[in-house]
């Protein structure tokens, strides 16, 4: 693997922000179904997530990933009536 992006900010709060942001542009955009480019996401990450799927009405699916820290994620737009 070649590494194309170094982030100047080695921050944890920064690396999470930057996927919430990427998973909150594609709910913006009303994707669906939403996932993280079949990676998991970081637990840190999962009640925003919630959140950002009840604002932008999505259910959001959560199960266990077998490496600790993170979860596995899909949501799906909820038809609107």
């Amino acid at each position: 693997m070649e590494l194309i992006i170094s982030f100047t900010d080695q921050s944890e709060s920064f690396t999470y922000g930057v996927e919430f942001g990427r998973l909150l542009n594609k709910m913006q955009n009303k994707e669906s179904p939403i996932e993280n480019d079949k990676f998991p996401v970081r637990v840190e990450n999962r009640e925003n997530i919630i959140r950002a799927c009840k604002a932008y009405n999505y259910t959001p699916i959560f199960s266990e990933c077998f490496v600790i820290g993170w979860v596995n994620f899909i949501a799906i737009k909820n038809i609107d009536n």
